[in-house]
């Protein structure tokens, strides 16, 4: 059985009214699983990952100011939430999510975390509602396990993935794909190996 992490605070998040995030949906998510036949034994729950440990990938300055409120007004419009003590332990819950199906998969071939993909957070700033990029964090703790010499971040969203070729730039052993809408590039990587631009008309979501 594929490991599926999840934990309720994924959509749990007090928004203002007619916010445009749709944070209902990975309770949705969970929901649907369930119906079609996921097994309780499946679901694993993480545990919010201590933010002590992210001080060396990224820059401790912006992690400190988020975890302990004192990032201002203008990074959290950025990202586009409003700060609040909820929002801190949603996101280290998720990274730590992401961080999980990775070692998971190890272990049993794959894994699924139901929320993540934090595509738009930078080394020292959040957007697009992305705040700590859990992808990079993933592959930078994958690539401490002996069996793994090298990463590949495959990111298909209509958004280009910058934030995390702009992480991995320097690390000669995380390569990053994206393919995404084709007006949406905004950040070459000279280890991002591949770029697809896909027309708006091939680009479709649903939640």
């Amino acid at each position: 059985m594929i490991p599926l992490i999840f934990a309720p605070i994924y959509s749990q998040l007090e928004l203002p009214a007619r916010h445009r995030f749709p944070v209902a949906k990975y309770q949705q998510l969970y929901n649907q699983l369930v119906a079609r036949g996921a097994k309780p034994a499946q679901f694993v729950r993480p545990v919010p990952l201590d933010y002590r440990r992210i001080e060396n990938a990224l820059c401790p300055r912006y992690v400190s100011r988020f975890i302990n409120g004192e990032i201002d007004r203008e990074a959290m419009r950025r990202i586009g939430f409003p700060w609040s003590e909820q929002l801190v332990e949603r996101t280290l819950t998720a990274v730590a999510g992401t961080i999980l199906a990775g070692v998971l998969s190890l272990d049993r071939g794959k894994a699924i975390n139901l929320t993540g993909g934090y595509h738009h957070a930078f080394y020292d700033y959040g957007a697009g509602f992305c705040i700590i990029n859990d992808l990079y964090l993933s592959a930078l703790n994958l690539l401490t396990k002996p069996a793994i010499n090298r990463v590949l971040i495959f990111d298909c969203d209509v958004h280009q993935g910058d934030g995390t070729a702009a992480l991995a730039q320097d690390h000669e052993d995380i390569f990053t794909v994206s393919v995404h809408g084709e007006k949406t590039s905004l950040f070459e990587s000279r280890f991002l190996i591949l770029m697809c631009h896909c027309p708006k008309a091939l680009v479709t979501t649903s939640i």
